[in-house]
């Protein structure tokens, strides 16, 4: 530590930052003692929300008998969970430390939260509930914590970036491969919630992971014109989108598709409109298009498909095809 002072005070004294935060973490020290900690380095009032928990000490390191939430930007701050937030009442310009003091606090705090917080069990026990790679037994006793151990339950999948999937008890961000997306518990008879999700397979407790995978496929064979999907109501395309993801293969009629959608982004609109219009006809009518126009339109897709969307059995292919080509692009 003496030649790293020498050579950089600076690095020196962020060095002494870590290493006091970590020895509190390994006490297991409480949010208030980090805050306080948080407090005596900076010389300035610190604190954190996490849902309606809000703590506060002044630069002395008294806790604040009533805090309030600071305006957005009105301090330097600093995640220390999904929605939740660490910061420092400097005010003019940032001291050297201050950074490295702010990381420190809310990686700290965040442990300290996960071990106490409510909020923060539940998450992490609806984590465990939905890992496949968990235990049955420790699933079990998930499902036990969250009270959902009898009876029947769905996995709800949407967008973590989506506002209306406010974070909260109920839920927690997973990082998928297509992104990041929530999870949420919906009991048996109860509605889910609004915007754009995959609703998972109604199924007990002991099989959420299940549930969970049928919902995350569900949200990812979504679109904006059909922003809500049921596994439950897709039939046999539930085994179809299982079965691709398992596959090496190349699905020809997605990847013309693709090539149809690299050219022009507008194809992809017109051929879920030839999906879901009764007829070519009921297609211009609903774009504003002639007949003729959407006629020729039609023919063109048509060939470079490699078949005739205008008939039953193309009208189906299409629709498997444009499933599969929305399962394998679509992020989040």
């Amino acid at each position: 530590m003496g030649r790293i002072t020498a050579l950089d005070p600076v690095a020196s004294d962020s060095l002494r930052v870590i290493s006091y935060f970590d020895t509190l973490v390994e006490g297991h020290a409480s949010a208030e003692a980090l805050l306080r900690a948080a407090s005596v380095l900076t010389g300035c009032g610190v604190g954190f929300v996490a849902e309606e928990t809000v703590m506060r000490v002044d630069s002395a390191g008294a806790r604040s008998a009533d805090p309030g939430v600071p305006e957005g930007g009105r301090w330097p701050s600093h995640a220390v969970g999904e929605g939740w937030y660490a910061w420092i009442e400097r005010s003019g310009s940032a001291h050297v430390n201050d950074a490295m003091v702010l990381e420190r606090l809310s990686f700290g705090l965040r442990i300290s939260l996960e071990r106490t917080h409510p909020v923060a069990i539940a998450r992490r026990n609806l984590e465990i509930l939905i890992d496949a790679a968990e235990s049955p037994d420790a699933r079990a006793a998930a499902a036990r914590r969250l009270r959902v151990d009898t009876g029947l339950l769905r996995l709800v999948a949407a967008p973590a970036a989506d506002s209306g999937a406010e974070p909260g008890a109920g839920s927690v961000v997973v990082d998928t491969l297509v992104g990041r997306v929530r999870a949420r518990i919906v009991r048996e008879g109860a509605g889910a919630p609004l915007g754009r999700l995959g609703l998972g397979l109604l199924l007990p407790a002991t099989d959420a992971p299940r549930s969970w995978q049928t919902a995350l496929l569900a949200l990812r064979l979504s679109t904006e014109a059909e922003p809500v999907i049921d596994a439950s109501a897709l039939g046999g395309m539930l085994l179809l989108a299982e079965a691709a993801e398992t596959s090496s293969h190349p699905q020809p009629d997605v990847e013309a598709i693709d090539r149809l959608v690299q050219d022009d982004p507008r194809n992809l609109a017109n051929l879920e409109l030839l999906v879901r219009a009764e007829s070519v006809r009921a297609a211009a009518a609903s774009t504003g298009v002639h007949h003729s126009t959407m006629q020729a339109r039609v023919s063109e897709l048509s060939e470079r498909l490699g078949f005739d969307v205008r008939s039953s059995e193309g009208r189906v292919r299409l629709s498997l095809a444009l499933r599969l080509h929305h399962l394998a692009t679509n992020r989040f």
